[in-house]
Formats: C-alpha cells, structure tokens, sequence
C-alpha cells in the first residue's frame, strides 16, 4: 500500500488497521459513493452471477436504489501499471456476473495489453491516486465576476388625457388646485377603473412590467411617453379622468458588485479520472470526511 493512500484514509475514514490494499479499496468505496450519492456503495461483496456456482469477491458495488443498475469495480493499489492479467480475471466475474458497467481502478496506470483487452471486453479502466499541485495546471480555481446592476429611482408620472373632451370635462368636475399639484401615490394600493368607477387592477401591476422594459441611463434622465391599448380611468381629485397613457421621467442608480467563485477553504486530497478522457474529478476533504461503513461495509453518512 503506498503510504500516502494509508496517510489518506487513515486522516479522513478512520485510523485503522487492515490488510495490504483494503484502505485503497475502501477509499474507492468512499469516492464513488461521492460521485453517485443516491446509490448503495458496499465495500468487499460476494456475487454469483445467476444460475453460477462460482462466487466472486467484489471489492466495491454500486446497486442503484431508484433502477436495476448494477456497477462492479476492482481496486489494485499497484505502485506499477496494471497488466493485463489483473484485467483479464476481473472479467471472470463481470462475464458471469453481468452487471451494467465495470471499472478497474488503480494509482499508477495500465499496460497496452491491459487498456486494449478493457476496450474489448467494455470495462473501464480508472485513475484513483493522490492529489497533486500540477493537477490544477490548465484548469480554472477561480472565477471573477463583476458586473453592473443598475436600477430606476422613483419616477415621475404625468397622466396623458384620452382626448379633449375628457379633460374639458375633467376640469369642470375636478378642484383645480389639487389637479394642479404633485403627489406621491403607492401603486400597489391605487387602481385604474372601467368608465362606470368599478376598480380593475393596481397600477404596480400594469406599471412595473412598463418600467422594466424601458432603457436605464445612469448619466442622464429618461423620459418618454407611454401609450395603452385601450382608455383606463384613474382617480384624481375624486373625479375620473379617462387616459390614454402617461408621460414619464425618471434618473437611474447603479450598483457594482464583484465576487469571486472558487472552491474556498477545501482541500483537494485525491484525482479519480477515467482513462479514456469521459470524466476527471479532484475530491476534496470535505468529499471524504462525512462518509464511513457500517457493519455490511455499506458507505453512510457519519
């Protein structure tokens, strides 16, 4: 067993004594319980394939909890390459066995006659080794974003008459020197109304999504005209006054916000990839230390 393997395990499974390459088999029952959460992992199961007398020794299994999935993997903690007889009785097992994937996993890598004979037989072939600091070269650590938010301070509203005759007799009806003035209105409590004085929705519903759409300039004001579909009556003055849209004036604000996405305080502790290039994984500590067995040698929670 190399020694960082054990230092590994022995820091973030347990501390432990057990027989050559039972902590690396183990650690692999950690890893893969990382990358499929929702799955049974067991360490150290015997299988017989259906209708077989012979049964095999299974390092690690994956039965998926949700479908028929079963996932076969044998660990070699090899300070050399895995050759291809190593290979080659794994497939006794996954022949007779059959489950629906099958890795072989070690640290230091495989011979061509390994990698050729799993490339026949479709059984994947795995890196599980200890962290190193040239495994981050070309790989992003950190994500700086910045970027502007900017917003609409509280904008002006002139309403716009629906035609003449509404604002002759709107200024019959109405005190002119209310009309006349400016006032603050709380939009989700202020309606528009049908011309018989019915209420219909609240001016924050028809408003924001107006506003949202309309360019922002945090230099200089913004003004404009907005027109409706159709008449809307609002209340001013007591009095109802039929509108065809409003005139609007508003400055607008801007927020800089920058933060920065990486992987905070973890620490990166192992590299699991597969050989043919479909996955490449840095686990981290935070990966490892919440995991332990139980007495069937099932991954569970701490």
């Amino acid at each position: 067993m190399s020694e960082k393997i054990e230092t590994i395990y022995d820091e973030y499974i347990a501390e432990e004594k057990l027989k050559q390459g039972t902590k690396y088999e183990k650690l692999a029952a950690v890893v893969f319980k990382t990358l499929n959460t929702n799955d049974v992992v067991i360490h150290d199961l015997t299988l017989r394939g259906d209708g077989k007398k012979t049964a095999h020794q299974i390092d690690v299994t994956i039965e998926s909890s949700n479908v028929s999935r079963r996932v076969l993997i044998e660990c070699k903690d090899y300070d050399s390459k895995v050759g291809i007889s190593v290979v080659r009785d794994f497939f006794g097992a996954v022949s007779q066995i059959k489950p629906d994937e099958a890795f072989v996993v070690t640290i230091e890598g495989y011979t061509r006659g390994a990698r050729t004979f799993a490339d026949d037989e479709g059984i994947k072939l795995a890196i599980l080794r200890g962290f190193k600091d040239q495994d981050l070269e070309g790989t992003i650590q950190k994500i700086h974003i910045k970027g502007a938010v900017t917003f609409i301070n509280q904008p002006s509203l002139t309403w716009v008459a629906a035609n003449e005759q509404e604002l002759v007799d709107f200024y019959a009806k109405a005190n002119i020197e209310v009309v006349s003035s400016t006032r603050k209105i709380e939009t989700a409590t202020t309606f528009f109304y049908d011309k018989e004085g019915n209420p219909l929705e609240n001016l924050q519903t028809v408003l924001q999504p107006i506003f949202n759409k309309l360019p922002r300039d945090p230099v200089s004001p913004t003004t404009g005209r907005h027109e409706f579909g159709s008449i809307k009556y609002v209340e001013m003055a007591g009095v109802l006054l039929g509108i065809k849209g409003f005139d609007y004036e508003f400055t607008s604000g801007q927020n800089v916000v920058e933060t920065i996405v990486d992987q905070g305080e973890k620490i990166a502790i192992l590299v699991f990839k597969i050989i043919d290039g479909t996955f490449d994984r840095v686990i981290f500590d935070q990966d490892l230390d919440k995991w332990t067995f139980n007495d069937t040698g099932e991954v569970t929670l701490k």
